[in-house]
């Protein structure tokens, strides 16, 4: 059983905060809960918004809103002596979840939001100063509501950091690859992402919405990171799973060093290569060397690194590339599967699917095994031991991670 939730989509309500923040322990990952404060997404319309005229509506919100985040960060933090704490324990958790960050709202905006979220900023704040509150830029890049968000923000809650969402095309991620350099201006104020300064940025939510998963856009994407609802990492149904191509450029850059460094651009001839994206970074540890790159054009390249390190390293290249950039590894999917022109086609292991190229065996489900055609997965190519100057080649339309792990 289910219901249609805000979006128009079906919920299960099978997950909570705790199988949540289970998850989230059980992955390493650090979790970042969001809270109502009594004003619902905006952007989606349907609005309500909690009164705060009379003094019964105030204790009310109080007791609905604030005592219910207070009371979270107990669940999440205390102590099995405080009644939230025991609680967790109860369940079969004894040691905190050690919570740090904590969302307020989603893509709000206008006085009505930032008054309660003033509110609730204080309270959690006086109760619990270590709590990072994350607040929120509103649903677009730039404009009025970002402008206005941004200003609020940067008057009254320096110390928070600004959740930004933005949905755009190829061109826009390519084109912005400086949104965040030190010193671009953000806001009607003037004001730059500073990394001087307290705020700080979380990009909650970014896609490239336009292509329904084409491996354009998981290219665009991939150059702005180096910097769908039809745009899901991850398409599933009762038949089996299929991972983007944009998934499979997130895992690449998943991996990386610890410290960003200087590179010289890549070269085409005598001029810089427009066409090619780069980050380089170092685990300071190991001193393994990431070089992530983006060749956005069909014609494959060849490149002379320089390490200047005298060091002898181990050089791999890890990559996706498709010649067809319109190509999906969902296929034509933008459906529930009981739709009747969706079930069970060809490129989703029906019939047909083994005349198709890239059928892999990928997983078990539910006692069967599933079959499932992706046509873009990532690749290694061992380039042997290097040392001082080498060449590779990085393919056509490539989303790639050079690796230089040194040889002791």
């Amino acid at each position: 059983m289910g219901f249609r939730n805000h979006w128009a989509y079906w919920t299960s309500q099978y997950i909570g905060f705790y199988e949540y923040l289970l998850m989230a322990e059980g992955l390493g990952a650090t979790p970042l809960p969001v809270l109502n404060n009594g004003v619902t997404c905006q952007f989606a319309g349907h609005q309500y918004i909690a009164p705060l005229e009379t003094k019964a509506d105030r204790d009310r919100f109080y007791s609905i809103f604030v005592k219910d985040a207070l009371d979270f960060i107990e669940f999440c933090n205390g102590g099995t002596d405080t009644e939230w704490g025991a609680r967790r324990a109860q369940m079969g958790h004894p040691d905190p979840f050690n919570l740090k960050y904590l969302g307020i709202g989603n893509e709000n905006q206008g006085p009505e939001f930032w008054e309660r979220f003033d509110i609730m900023y204080k309270a959690i704040k006086a109760a619990h100063p270590e709590i990072v509150i994350v607040s929120t830029a509103g649903s677009a890049d730039a404009g009025r509501e970002f402008d206005a968000n941004m200003s609020e923000i940067d008057a009254k809650y320096p110390d928070t950091i600004v959740d930004e969402h933005y949905y755009k095309g190829d061109d826009w991620f390519y084109s912005h690859g400086d949104r965040y350099e030190p010193g671009k201006v953000r806001g009607k104020d003037g004001n730059t992402y500073d990394r001087a300064k307290p705020t700080r940025v979380f990009v909650g939510e970014f896609a490239n919405n336009r292509a329904n998963n084409a491996y354009s856009s998981a290219m665009a994407e991939a150059a702005y990171w180096l910097s769908k609802w039809n745009s899901n990492l991850i398409w599933f149904d009762n038949r089996g799973m299929w991972r983007s191509c944009n998934y499979w450029y997130q895992q690449l850059f998943s991996v990386a060093g610890d410290r960003a460094f200087s590179m010289s651009p890549a070269m085409n001839g005598d001029a810089v290569d427009e066409r090619i994206y780069s980050s380089p970074t170092i685990d300071t540890k190991t001193g393994e060397i990431f070089i992530k790159m983006v060749n956005a054009e069909a014609v494959d390249k060849i490149f002379t690194v320089q390490t200047g390190t005298g060091l002898t390293y181990e050089a791999t290249l890890e990559f996706v590339s498709s010649h067809d950039t319109s190509i999906k590894n969902q296929g034509d999917q933008n459906y529930y599967s009981s739709h009747p022109d969706y079930a069970a086609p060809a490129s989703f292991g029906g019939p047909g699917a083994a005349e198709r190229p890239g059928l892999r065996e990928m997983a078990f489900r539910f006692g069967r095994q599933v079959k499932y055609n992706e046509p873009v997965v990532p690749h290694t190519k061992a380039l042997g031991t290097v040392k001082g100057s080498f060449d590779f080649t990085l393919p056509e339309n490539a989303i790639a991670i050079l690796r230089l792990k040194p040889v002791r």
